[in-house]
């Protein structure tokens, strides 16, 4: 039988543990386009649970009604033509274009299907995350060749000859964005059961969460979901947490010592 201690400190030390919460549907209903009006189109079905985009034009993006932080994202993206080869991908931290402006402000996340040389620089295959901020109006150096440039900043890039996507395969994605932390899995495919694509430490803010193409059309994303994650999975306990703890193992000290002189 626990004595009244022990309970105490079980309780405590749960107490420090994250609570997980169920991963909760998202309706795309209530997102909007963001960047220059013709550079896409986006089609909600009419239950929100995907959309997709129909035009090969510049950068266009599709994001949500709210900001998020410390959240995971999970869902499925499929490029549903075999006529091209160019940018699918995610922003997340988004903060512009407010409009139908190139004010941008947002973490961008691409994959590439081929690699491509156009005016002057290549888009290679697979993957890259950037810090994107400022006005930009030739996307070719930065979206295009994903180097630093004006406005945008290279933060992680992992290219190869079998990281690109695949025609009308569907993959899931989950993407951990925190304040500190930014990881993001692709699952299906030449990636199997899921391949972590990158991990990156920084400092990151809230922002709204959305999805991004460019020179590619036909691209269609379902099923997310979005799911609260402590930034951190073992929490350092706050100071007058340790205070208590400190207090809870005295207190079993002393009561080992009584049991102990009552023994003798």
């Amino acid at each position: 039988m626990k004595t009244p201690i022990a309970t105490a400190a079980a309780l405590l030390a749960l107490a420090w543990l994250p609570v997980a919460a169920d991963p909760v549907p998202i309706d795309l209903n209530a997102w909007s386009k963001r960047g220059p009006a013709g550079n896409g189109n986006w089609i909600v079905a009419a239950d929100g649970s995907s959309v997709l985009q129909t035009v090969n034009g510049d950068p266009t993006f599709f994001v949500s009604d709210s900001d998020q932080i410390n959240t995971t994202l999970r869902g499925k993206i499929r490029v549903e033509t075999t006529g091209d080869d160019d940018l699918i991908g995610f922003v997340f931290g988004f903060k512009g274009p407010a409009s139908t402006g190139n004010d941008m402000d947002f973490l961008l996340f691409d994959w590439k299907q081929a690699s491509q040389a156009s005016g002057g620089f290549t888009a290679f295959e697979g993957f890259a995350l950037s810090r994107v901020q400022g006005t930009i109006t030739n996307y070719t150096p930065g979206f295009w060749g994903r180097t630093d440039s004006a406005g945008f900043d290279n933060l992680a890039t992992n290219y190869g000859d079998t990281l690109g996507w695949a025609d009308n395969v569907e993959y899931d994605f989950e993407i951990l964005y925190q304040t500190s932390r930014i990881r993001i899995d692709i699952a299906g495919g030449a990636f199997g059961n899921g391949t972590t694509v990158f991990d990156v430490a920084g400092n990151f803010e809230a922002g709204r969460f959305g999805f991004y193409n460019y020179s590619q059309a036909q691209v269609r994303y379902s099923g997310l979901t979005e799911q609260d994650t402590p930034p951190d999975p073992n929490p350092v306990p706050a100071p007058g947490s340790l205070a208590l703890a400190g207090l809870a193992l005295m207190l079993v000290a002393r009561q080992r010592t009584r049991s102990q002189v009552a023994v003798r």
